[in-house]
């Protein structure tokens, strides 16, 4: 086992070095670099038993930890001061009584980790950015329904920076586009409303991220139940959104995409967006394929016309703008995407009032940041 791990090591870090040469050859200073930012969704993990394979497009970085994150947003110079933990299925623990109740009590185990870095940053050792002041981890509430409350309630008592748990629902038929969850439909399941009824008893959020396709079913749960907080990930991902070499938009799809999220915007006001996650290759914008990485300008140009867009239908308070690190690195770098966030909330003319709520004021709001 020992040789094994030393071996995965040592292929990341040649795998690593690789992806740091490719993002050198973009750098940027930071635009407004005393704009306070709260990235509302980031991830940590261990990965390198993968042994350098890119697992669904997006595994170039098979190792993010505190150090890792630091790097980001010490070496991007932008005012990171929060950041918001997302589940990734890491760390889950394999301790328990007995295999039914390790398998439904493992989330806590990564819950309890982001709770430890969030006290490695605490000790201001690393600055004044303080990672992980929100805890987003999983929890399986199809399988579950109303019993997953053990689960929840203990990572409640465990952890003060727990805030909810995300479910992954997305899943595409098309073979071009990776799966995240086993089959459609998962919002919709009777057991996991079940469970996603305790959920909204306690108070907890829920992040949702599914396909553009299956929006109506992020409509649905929110109607269903209209006083749980539910944050809509990544701007509902319209995959295919962009096609060919020079990203130019697909019309069915953005026509698509828009219309379920306008119907989000009007029926459902306790959905939230965090907008970003574009650089997904599902997306199609294709940076991951050059050879060298976007700079910000570009970034801003491809994505922000429909990131715009989505605040103007959601309105500013209703939105967050997110890194999704580490896997959007996989076609830009922190600090670069930051400064294209910068550039098109500029370009599209939103007030101080504003890009203040999206860039730090509705994360705070809405997971509870002090």
């Amino acid at each position: 086992m020992m040789d094994q791990l030393l071996k995965a090591r040592e292929t990341w870090l040649a795998g690593q070095a690789k992806l740091e040469a490719w993002h050198a050859q973009t750098r940027e200073e930071a635009l407004e670099p005393d704009l306070e930012i709260v990235d509302p969704h980031h991830h940590m993990w261990d990965y390198r038993l993968l042994m350098g394979y890119n697992l669904l497009g997006i595994m170039k970085q098979q190792y993010y930890m505190a150090d890792e994150l630091v790097d980001d947003i010490v070496g991007a110079g932008h005012n990171v001061t929060r950041t918001v933990y997302i589940e990734a299925h890491a760390f889950h623990s394999k301790d328990g009584p007995d295999p039914e109740t390790t398998a439904k009590l493992a989330p806590l185990g990564e819950v309890v980790f982001a709770q430890g870095v969030a006290a490695q940053f605490a000790s201001g050792q690393y600055g004044d950015v303080r990672a992980c002041a929100a805890i987003v981890g999983s929890a399986d509430l199809q399988t579950y329904g109303a019993d997953i409350e053990p689960l929840l309630a203990e990572c409640v008592r465990r952890c003060p920076n727990f805030r909810g748990v995300r479910c992954s629902a997305a899943h595409d038929e098309q073979p071009d586009v990776e799966n995240f969850a086993k089959s459609p439909g998962l919002y919709a399941d009777a057991k996991f409303r079940e469970g996603f009824a305790v959920l909204a008893r306690l108070g907890l959020t829920f992040d949702a991220w599914c396909y553009a396709h299956q929006l109506g079913d992020v409509r649905d749960l929110a109607r269903a139940f209209p006083d749980a907080t539910i944050v809509l990930d990544h701007a509902g991902t319209p995959t295919r959104l962009f096609g060919g070499e020079e990203t130019r938009v697909d019309a069915s799809a953005d026509e698509a995409w828009k219309k379920a999220m306008a119907e989000i915007a009007s029926a459902c006001p306790n959905v939230f967006v965090k907008i970003g996650g574009f650089v997904l290759p599902s997306v199609g914008a294709g940076f991951e394929r050059r050879d060298a990485p976007p700079g910000s300008a570009e970034v801003a140009a491809t994505f922000g016309p429909a990131y715009a867009w989505t605040v103007k239908t959601f309105g500013a308070r209703r939105c967050m703008l997110e890194s999704n690190f580490p896997v959007d690195k996989v076609g830009v770098s922190y600090g670069v995407l930051w400064n294209a966030h910068k550039r098109f909330t500029k370009d599209a003319g939103f007030s101080a009032e504003e890009r203040e709520a999206l860039f730090s004021g509705t994360a705070k709001r809405v997971y509870k940041i002090d």
